[in-house]
């Protein structure tokens, strides 16, 4: 298939921007055509041109881009389909390319200032019917559904465990990973980490805006024993056969574990399971010392590669394309 993705940014090292990078991987492995548009290309954009993906700023003539025929009422864009996420761009897409299917993503559940009305980038089209929304959680596919009367299908955050393998985890915990954009080194929960790590003698290492931005992430967590983040940033980690905790600016989600990781993840491993709590140093030692084992990640790590695989999140999106384009 002729398939178009789009994103508010191929720029930065952020979720919808490694998602999307993620998924273009699995749709060239898989003999799919793929460009990708954004009015902001930067780093991502430079690794997808680097599998074969070209990157565009503008939908032009000179980029495949062709007029609606009203005549013969056919889609001539010369795309398939489209993969979007953000809600300005998915508007532009619609003008753009008025009768090709459109699936959008809704990474998130911010969206609307309630005293601005200012509408956020994750705030769904409801001015025209677009073919297919995802949701990532069922905690946004309830707001969609709830706060906007839109249905959608869950296809969860997934990691490409190609490039994030698995690997073994010492017998004790020797290094700590701290792998978010949210905090810096001075914020609370940043201390709380840093006074877990003091207590088993580890290092601790942090990766993101506020400490040191990489775009291999998978050299650094495979040195690792823990892993603490929201989103695709604790996956990458559980991806690897790492002790994951859940853990942010929306609170302690909790250490990663079989009996845990389906609340977790009903909320998009952003710790909004905890409702705004932070563990203490203490609750989190305890649970580090139950659940810091090579049975607990194994088991996880089966949940993720079931659950969260890029694989079989490409062939969910593309059974979906291909029933749109019949339809």
């Amino acid at each position: 298939m002729k398939i178009l993705l789009a994103n508010n940014s191929l720029n930065y090292l952020a979720g919808s921007e490694t998602w999307t990078l993620t998924l273009a991987t699995q749709l060239v492995k898989m003999g799919h055509d793929v460009t990708a548009y954004s009015p902001d290309l930067g780093l991502i954009a430079t690794k997808l041109e680097a599998i074969g993906v070209k990157c565009v700023k503008e939908l032009t003539s000179e980029n495949g881009v062709k007029a609606f025929d009203y005549v013969l009422d056919e889609n001539k864009s010369g795309f398939d389909v489209v993969i979007c996420a953000h809600y300005h761009i998915t508007h532009y897409i619609h003008s753009m390319l008025p009768n090709t299917p459109i699936i959008a993503v809704v990474h998130g559940i911010i969206h609307k200032n309630e005293q601005t009305g200012e509408i956020y980038p994750e705030h769904p089209v409801t001015e025209f019917k677009v073919d297919q929304y995802v949701s990532v959680s069922e905690e946004v596919q309830g707001i969609l559904k709830q706060t906007h009367n839109i249905d959608s299908v869950i296809i969860r955050n997934f990691i490409d465990l190609d490039r994030f393998k698995k690997f073994k985890i010492n017998s004790s915990p020797k290094k700590f990973l701290v792998n978010s954009n949210y905090w810096g080194v001075e914020d609370e929960i940043n201390k709380i980490i840093k006074e877990v790590s003091v207590h088993y003698g580890a290092e601790l290492f942090g990766i993101g805006i506020n400490f040191a931005s990489t775009f291999e992430v998978e050299e650094i967590i495979k040195d690792v024993d823990v892993v603490i983040g929201m989103g695709r940033s604790v996956l990458e980690g559980l991806a690897m056969g790492k002790l994951g905790i859940c853990h942010g600016r929306w609170g302690t989600g909790g250490v990663i574990n079989p009996e845990n990781i389906t609340q977790i993840r009903e909320f998009n491993f952003s710790g909004r399971n905890s409702k705004s709590i932070l563990s203490t140093p203490q609750e989190l030692i305890e649970q580090i010392d139950r659940y810091y084992t090579q049975k607990n990640v194994d088991e996880v790590y089966k949940i993720i590669k079931k659950d969260h695989n890029a694989k079989i999140a490409a062939e969910q999106l593309i059974e979906i394309a291909k029933g749109l384009v019949k339809k």
